[in-house]
């Protein structure tokens, strides 16, 4: 009798614990990921901190925290985390009443990206084990991994063509309502630009010298789209690496970048576009946009892009105009949860067709970085290169491609190899 009592009791008690525990176990518990570093390169090393505070008198002698995160981002210890399609951790703790857990985590990035943690999942035991409580506590902190830098002693030709073109040309262009400075006459001098005040007060013949009547300013068009059977991830990478190291190149020299492809933003689902900006910040958002692009899957024809009509948000984003009210085109949600890819071809017909309906003299040169070699896209490229003689295109491809591309009226070709093998 008395150990029929004794089980009883032993069996109530765990029952109402289980159920106290079951009650009460996530009351003041709160679980907290932050990345220490908003932004890296691919190649760096980052860290991410792990606080688990317990503020009751309720121990928990076992709490799992699972989370997941970008496959890319690989964690530096051996053991607690398994990669699949994401980076899956889970790790162990006990937790004693109101006490704080911090720990550090260090991994590598792998690989250009945005790099976003938005749930963490805990679980726990009650005291005897005998049942487990199950939360889902929301997070939001995210990390941006920007491209690696390109080769720029390969890319010192290119660069040096394209600032001699922008010189060139500002140098032609003057603003005759507008003096920089005064300078001694020279035979070539017209006389129309003689400074009559300045020759009297000074004895000898002086000129006006005027600032440039336009400010010059670069497009890099970047392709995403591939023509091969499946896509081939070193030769896009590689040209979202030659995108962000040129911008660098340019905005070092004071030389305004727009950055437009038919690559789409992750957070956006539409294709990838930042208008002409310089400085510091320009550069750290041409950066954060590189790494949100996504890569496509097989051809854009494959996504239905050159068949599907274009949405009300992507014809503002393309034709200069704004967006209805609710989209936002650089920041926020998919629209309709899907993306919508179009063809490199489409992108410069829009660009052609923008530009046609702009007034003024064309002050925009134009950089193209695509590994297709289409007619079609050449036969664009070129129409779109007609006002802006010096554009280049910068070729990415393997070692034994083939040149098809005829040569073009109005750009230059450069062909940029990329090894099966990195270094």
């Amino acid at each position: 009798m008395k150990i029929a009592v004794v089980v009883a009791a032993a069996w109530l008690f765990m029952m109402l614990q289980s159920r106290l525990f079951q009650r009460f176990w996530d009351k003041g518990l709160t679980a907290r990921l932050t990345f220490v570093q908003r932004a890296a390169v691919e190649g760096d090393t980052g860290q991410l901190k792990e606080i688990i505070t317990n503020r009751k008198f309720l121990p928990l002698p076992v709490l799992h925290v699972k989370f997941q995160m970008g496959r890319y981002l690989v964690f530096s210890e051996s053991g607690n985390f398994k990669i699949t399609d994401q980076n899956y951790r889970s790790d162990i703790f006990s937790c004693m009443p109101w006490q704080e857990i911090r720990r550090t985590l260090d991994f590598t990035c792998k690989k250009r990206g945005y790099y976003h943690i938005g749930s963490i999942d805990l679980v726990s035991y009650d005291l005897f084990f005998f049942g487990h409580c199950v939360a889902t506590l929301p997070e939001d902190t995210f990390m941006y991994v920007y491209p690696g830098p390109a080769d720029r002693i390969r890319l010192e030709l290119p660069l040096k063509n394209l600032m001699g073109q922008i010189l060139a040309r500002q140098a032609l262009l003057k603003d005759p309502f507008e003096t920089q400075s005064v300078r001694p006459y020279q035979s070539y001098d017209p006389y129309k630009t003689v400074n009559w005040k300045a020759t009297a007060h000074t004895g000898e013949l002086k000129v006006n010298v005027y600032t440039p009547a336009s400010s010059w300013n670069v497009t890099i068009l970047l392709d995403m789209e591939s023509e091969r059977l499946w896509t081939d991830e070193d030769l896009t990478e590689e040209a979202i690496r030659l995108t962000g190291t040129m911008a660098e190149w340019m905005i070092e020299r004071g030389i305004p970048v727009a950055v437009c492809s038919n690559g789409c933003d992750c957070l956006t689902g539409l294709p990838s576009r930042l208008d002409a900006g310089a400085g510091k910040e320009h550069l750290r958002s041409i950066m954060e946009l590189l790494a949100r692009i996504q890569l496509s899957t097989g051809t854009a024809a494959a996504h239905g892009a050159r068949n599907d009509p274009p949405s009300t948000a992507l014809d503002a984003l393309y034709s200069g105009r704004k967006a209805a009210p609710g989209i936002s085109l650089n920041t926020g949600a998919k629209i309709a949860g899907q993306s919508h890819y179009i063809t490199m071809e489409d992108l410069l017909f829009r660009l052609i067709d923008q530009r046609s309906t702009s007034f003024g003299t064309d002050s925009t040169l134009y950089i193209m970085i695509s590994p297709g070699q289409r007619a079609s896209l050449a036969e664009h490229f070129d129409a779109l290169c007609r006002q802006s003689i010096g554009s280049q295109w910068i070729l990415p491809r393997r070692p034994d491609d083939e040149l098809r591309i005829a040569p073009l009226r109005f750009a230059e070709l450069y062909e940029w190899e990329v090894p099966y093998v990195r270094t």
